[in-house]
Parts: C-alpha cells; structure tokens; sequence
C-alpha cells in the first residue's frame, strides 16, 4: 500500500518539477536575451561616440584637399575616447614636423643651389680659367679688327696694343661685376662695342708712344698693368689720353649690365 502511495506521489511530482524547471530556464533565457540586446544597444551607442556624424572641424589635408576629421564635443570623456583623441592629437603634431622638415630640405637645397653657383662662379674666375678666358677675347678681337677697314692705317704691333687695350677692358668689366658671360654676350662686347675704344686707343697711342719698343711695352701694360711699369713721360701721355676713350665704352657697358647679369 505504501509502496502504491510512493509511486503516485512521484507521478505527480515529476511532471511538476519538469514544469517548474522549464519555466524557470524560459525566463532565464529570456533575461539573458534582454541583456545581450542591451548590450548591443550600449556597443553601437559607443560606435557613434567615436565617429561622431555632427561635429566636425575643417583642415587641410597633405595634399592640399579639404578634410573633415572628426572631434570630440567638451564632455567627460570616457578612457577610450582619450586614447583616440591622444592618437588623433599625435597625428596632427606629427603632420606639423613633416612639414617643418620639409620647409627645412626645401631651405637647404636652396643654400646648396647657391653654393653650387659660387663655386661654379669662383672655378670660373680661378686664375687658369679666367685667363683663357682672356687669351680667347685677345686672340678674337684682334682677329675683328684685322678684317676692319678702319685697321689699314695699323700695323701688326699696333694692333697687338689694341687688342691688348680692348682684353684690359673687358677683363675689368667682367671682373667688377662677377660676369659670367654666354657667348653671345661675349661676341656682344668684342664684335660691336670694343673695336670702337680699340680704334681711339690706336690713335692715342700715336701721340702717346715715340717708339716700337714703347708700343710693346704698352702691349706688356695693358696685359699686366701692375707688373709693367712705364716711363714717365710715356705714362703721363697715356693718362691724359686714355680716358676719352675709356668714358664711351665704359657708359655702354654700364648700359647692357642688366641684360648681361640677368643672362
């Protein structure tokens, strides 16, 4: 009888536990489902907090476009936050030393174009140089004046002083402003300016010289002025002619110094 008595009881028991559990394991599934969609809720609200779609603050992108990166507004900011916006704030300042180190490259390549230029202005000037320079100019001018009409009166002395007299000039012409002369300018100065003062200072040498040995020391002169020294007399006489002919080609030669110095 007892044994009858058990055995209902458990029929009737189990089928109630099995419905109490069941019950209990649906609302706590359905708790846990709750707090997951929170969850979610909370993880795209913080999305939005990070790339906000309202606050903007216009730039200048690196190459030259129009940026709009995003910030953060003036509230307490969340230790996430902080950290981008501390990525965000190293970014900028790293963009500002690139372009400070570019604006510095930018300042060095124009100091080593300068020093290229000086030291291609210094080998230009270098006493070999300079002096072949010359020697072409000598050589060239008197090859002008030989086939002048004007050079018949001449001989191939007084020609030598002429065309010594005229490389004088030049020299102290591209010397005094630092020239470096294309050929063009060159052909310039010795085809249409110089043969003029070269013809003045044949004449003058007429007057001033009383020998051949006066005209080859003047040819000496004008190549070497500080290492030639003239008698008295003949100095005196070339003092007071030369500089008629010096005043006309040295006036226009201050006029062309523009163009020769921007060429």
């Amino acid at each position: 009888m007892k044994l009858k008595k058990v055995a209902i009881l458990l029929l009737v028991l189990v089928p109630l536990l099995l419905i109490i559990g069941g019950t209990v394991s649906f609302f706590a599934y359905k708790e846990m489902q709750s707090q997951h969609e929170l969850n979610l809720a909370e993880l795209e609200k913080f999305g939005y907090q990070m790339v906000p779609t309202d606050v903007y603050t216009e730039s200048v992108g690196e190459l030259g476009a129009e940026q709009l990166p995003a910030t953060f507004s003036e509230k307490k900011l969340t230790p996430t936050e902080r950290v981008i916006r501390g990525l965000m704030q190293d970014k900028e300042n790293l963009l500002a030393e690139q372009q400070a180190l570019k604006d510095q490259i930018t300042a060095l390549e124009q100091q080593i174009a300068e020093l290229e230029d000086y030291k291609r202005l210094n080998q230009h000037f270098a006493p070999a140089s300079f002096e072949e320079e010359l020697a072409e100019t000598k050589s060239v001018l008197k090859s002008t004046l030989a086939r002048m009409p004007e050079s018949e009166p001449f001989d191939n002395t007084r020609l030598e002083v002429m065309a010594a007299a005229g490389t004088h000039e030049y020299r102290r012409f591209v010397s005094a402003n630092r020239l470096m002369l294309d050929r063009p300018h060159r052909a310039q100065i010795i085809e249409e300016l110089l043969p003029v003062y070269a013809f003045c200072v044949g004449n003058a040498v007429d007057l001033a010289a009383n020998s051949r040995s006066e005209e080859q020391l003047l040819t000496q002169w004008f190549t070497d002025p500080e290492k030639t020294r003239l008698p008295a007399a003949l100095a005196t006489d070339l003092n007071k002619l030369l500089p008629a002919c010096q005043l006309p080609l040295r006036e226009q030669l201050q006029k062309i110094l523009p163009t020769m110095a921007a060429g």
